[in-house]
């Protein structure tokens, strides 16, 4: 599945996505995610580009669209913070190398501090998607790449996404959140993509 064929699979998932339940959501953007992080001219790009500093973030699409595909670039041995996704409904697969997901949930509101727990691991590798979804034990990650050489992961977010939140440690095991602009290294990457493959 090249680019083209991803997003208009995201856009027609958006477009139904009133008369879907989360899981067929789900299931429509894993199923495409997967074709795409599993062909080898896509993993080929990905292998090509050279990322700037330690975290690289792309907007594969449009940013007019309601919808973002965003291709992020991970440095040996680097990582995010926890953070949310604003309540979007969405995928993240691998393209290239594999990067370790924590899934966190929320235990305790504390004035403007939350606790938070360790609910689920997951390998992120090429094939293999894992959801995100709106409320407090569903939408909370940290992603890391413990491997020696530049991963490169997919996300798709059926709706866009400008501020998100960070959590940060706080005295007494606590986390404060950080409201965080979304920004990008550069925008519609996907018009540089293959274009050749088949879906």
């Amino acid at each position: 599945m090249d680019v083209t064929a991803l997003i208009d699979a995201v856009s027609r998932t958006k477009s139904q996505a009133d008369e879907l339940t989360r899981r067929q959501i789900i299931d429509q953007l894993s199923g495409a995610l997967a074709k795409f992080t599993t062909s080898p001219e896509n993993q080929r790009f990905a292998e090509k580009y050279r990322p700037r500093g330690n975290y690289t973030r792309l907007l594969l699409n449009s940013p007019q669209d309601a919808y973002q595909l965003v291709l992020v670039f991970w440095g040996p041995g680097k990582g995010s913070p926890i953070h949310d996704h604003d309540e979007t409904i969405g995928v993240v697969g691998a393209l290239t190398g594999e990067t370790k997901e924590i899934k966190y949930a929320v235990t305790r509101h504390e004035g403007e501090h939350v606790k938070l727990a360790r609910s689920s691991e997951f390998t992120i590798a090429p094939g293999r998607v894992t959801p995100i979804l709106p409320g407090d034990d569903q939408q909370l990650h940290l992603m890391v790449n413990e491997e020696q050489h530049w991963a490169a992961t997919v996300h798709v977010y059926l709706t866009s996404i400008h501020h998100y939140r960070q959590y940060e440690a706080a005295p007494g095991g606590a986390f404060q959140l950080a409201e965080t602009p979304l920004w990008f290294d550069e925008w519609e990457v996907g018009r540089r993509m293959p274009t050749s493959t088949r879906s």
